[in-house]
């Protein structure tokens, strides 16, 4: 069993401190029942609300976009629910996704797993932080009584949720094995947007990106916003267009060139938008877009979700310049606790602008079963292993082949 590594002490502290006061507490284990994303409508209100008191909010496992996401990528799904109390009393304490990923290579069983993927890829259920391990192990319970295994994956595992799952798998017997893991940037919430930037970013680079910013002003007007609720879904339709011009287009990867991706995404930026869970930082030229950088967020959590720019004034650095400003919006903005990259490890613009790391990873959490389940489920990791080094190489060889 290999255990999940926490660096983040001050996130785990504070989990431990709520979850330990739930304890203490007497908290009564909620009951888990199964639901299609079809008939999670009614528990839009109670999911939204869940969400702000999360032990660790994902915005990605909340009702505005787990359920068009579950529609378009992962129509077969089934919604794990935690309430706990009776009649009016009744409150919900925990959502998870469960579906079944098409892996491919046909070497084993394919084990259930929390719903994430590539436009998704935060992997963390919704478990309200009063009384977090009594929730998640019911959920996980409920998990074991009809499967061996579950994976978990693009999961934090330095957060608090990460240190309940160890606690709730130590507590119950289950086996975590994290079969694979690497580092990707993020921004934490602290000082100012211009003190972070002249504390973590080099001299060198930060003069550099000043001087391209004063060329691209001198050439042509420039001006810079930030979009929120309607102005947001217009700002997104600007977004289809700008990416679809750069090299995203070309390999026919951008949203609006599938069209079930691209309605995935405008009910996304549309249902966010209407709670304030969705900003877009923008740079424009002549009133068109030289640079976008959609986020959306939760709690003072926030992920950025797609960034796109023009490719003719790519000398200008104009990624850099809209991540530069979102940074120091982000920061001056308060109530920010952090904002996850959602980038590949050693990415090549983010990293040198955000210096923080978080670790993720995917983790198999195995349940008690007879033996030759325990076989199947060992047959299964090792698919799952070879599955995602196969995606990491082709991911390299695809960006070196770019270069």
């Amino acid at each position: 069993m290999t255990s999940i590594r926490r660096s983040d002490g001050d996130a785990d502290d504070a989990g431990a401190g709520r979850e330990a006061a739930g304890a203490a507490s007497g908290v009564v284990a909620p009951r888990v029942r199964e639901i299609t994303p079809g008939e999670a409508a009614g528990l839009r209100a109670a999911w939204s609300d869940l969400l702000g008191r999360a032990v660790e909010p994902n915005v990605m496992h909340g009702p505005d976009f787990l359920l068009p996401a579950l529609e378009t990528f992962a129509p077969d799904a089934r919604l794990l629910v935690a309430e706990r109390g009776e009649g009016a009393e009744r409150r919900l304490v925990g959502v998870m996704a469960v579906s079944r990923p098409r892996l491919g290579f046909g070497l084993a069983p394919r084990l259930p797993a929390v719903f994430s993927n590539a436009y998704a890829p935060l992997g963390t259920p919704v478990i309200d932080a009063d009384g977090c391990d009594e929730t998640l192990a019911a959920l996980l319970g409920a998990l074991a009584r009809r499967d061996g295994a579950v994976v978990l994956r693009h999961l934090p595992l330095d957060g608090a949720f990460a240190a309940a799952l160890e606690r709730v798998a130590a507590a119950a017997g289950h086996r975590l094995e994290v079969v694979e893991s690497h580092a990707r940037a993020r921004l934490r919430g602290g000082p100012d947007g211009a003190s972070f930037l002249r504390d973590h970013v080099r001299q060198k680079r930060r003069k550099e990106w000043r001087r391209l910013w004063r060329r691209l002003t001198e050439i042509a007007p420039i001006r810079t916003s930030v979009a929120r609720g309607d102005d947001a879904r217009a700002a997104f339709a600007d977004f289809l267009e700008l990416e679809t011009s750069g090299w995203k287009g070309r390999r026919h990867t951008a949203l609006a060139q599938d069209t079930a991706v691209a309605e995935f995404a405008a009910r996304v930026v549309d249902g966010l938008a209407e709670c304030d869970g969705v900003v877009v930082d923008r740079i424009d030229r002549d009133d068109r877009p030289l640079a976008m950088l959609i986020s959306f967020g939760v709690a003072g959590h926030w992920v950025s979700w797609k960034t796109a720019y023009d490719e003719d004034f790519a000398g200008f650095s104009p990624g850099v310049q809209v991540v530069l400003r979102a940074t120091t919006r982000f920061l001056d903005d308060g109530g920010l606790v952090d904002v996850d990259s959602l980038a590949i490890e050693d990415h090549p613009l983010i990293d040198h602008v955000w210096s923080d790391r978080r670790r993720i990873g995917t983790v198999v959490v195995g349940f008690a079963a007879p033996p030759h389940v325990r076989l199947a489920v060992r047959f299964a990791v090792a698919e799952f292993g070879l599955h995602l080094a196969v995606r990491r190489f082709a991911g390299r060889l695809r960006r070196r082949l770019s270069r």
